[in-house]
């Protein structure tokens, strides 16, 4: 240990919880000050606090004194306080399709969801109309994912559609979708496919080698992430009715 600031570290451990390696570095910093060695080991910690949460110094200087200067605590306390889920969401997470299923997860929590209740008006009547707008859309995408695109088209797509056109600004892509489905009622129809199952079999098979059918599945995976890109700055847009 520097001889010379020995007595300056032990001064300088009663004012802040510092390790005597790192205490020595900042005395050798501010030539012996321990004014200025204190004033280094704050101003350090709040840069961290403020770059990793936003908040202004003066609030990230207030939580880090109340936390004995312990960066993680005061980060927790500070997301908790200043902070909803979603926003915190959308701080940490820069991977945008697992932000959406983690804001979606958020609000079915609060709300206590089930897929069956987005399609209820009783079930979400007390809902924000953004957060179902975003739900409807979110818990479709999870549906065409788990099933595949032609059960899809038959799973409430008129909300779906809707939301896509007055929401989301994806027109377009509300036009394809309907029009796979028109294309799969129109083979479905012809074969009568409610009368014997293996009618049903011939009616999918032709329609899953219909080239405009083809080519609406096609368009729909084209344009599926600028949906998941829409729905992400839809959330940013009405950030403050999120949970």
């Amino acid at each position: 240990m520097n001889k010379m600031y020995k007595d300056k570290l032990e001064i300088l451990q009663q004012r802040i919880p510092i390790g005597a390696r790192q205490g020595l570095i900042l005395l050798e910093k501010a030539e012996g000050n321990t004014d200025k060695a204190e004033k280094y080991f704050t101003e350090e910690r709040i840069s961290i606090i403020v770059n990793k949460t936003g908040i202004p110094s003066e609030i990230a200087f207030h939580h880090l004194r109340e936390n004995n200067f312990d960066i993680k605590q005061t980060i927790k306390i500070i997301e908790t306080k200043y902070f909803t889920a979603t926003e915190l969401i959308q701080k940490k997470d820069h991977d945008k399709e697992e932000a959406l299923d983690k804001i979606f997860s958020a609000i079915v929590k609060k709300y206590d969801l089930k897929r069956s209740s987005l399609n209820d008006h009783d079930e979400i009547k007390d809902i924000p109309h953004e957060l179902y707008s975003f739900a409807t859309v979110m818990e479709w995408l999870y549906f065409e994912n788990w099933e595949d695109f032609e059960s899809a088209l038959f799973h409430h797509l008129d909300i779906v559609t809707e939301q896509m056109r007055t929401k989301l600004n994806l027109p377009q892509l509300a036009d394809v979708l309907e029009k796979a489905r028109s294309i799969g009622n129109s083979f479905y129809e012809k074969y009568e496919t409610s009368k014997d199952h293996n009618n049903y079999v011939k009616a999918t098979n032709e329609l899953h080698n219909n080239k405009e059918f083809i080519a609406a599945e096609e368009k729909f995976i084209l344009l599926k992430p600028l949906l998941e890109e829409r729905l992400y700055e839809f959330v940013k847009t009405n950030i403050e009715k999120f949970p």
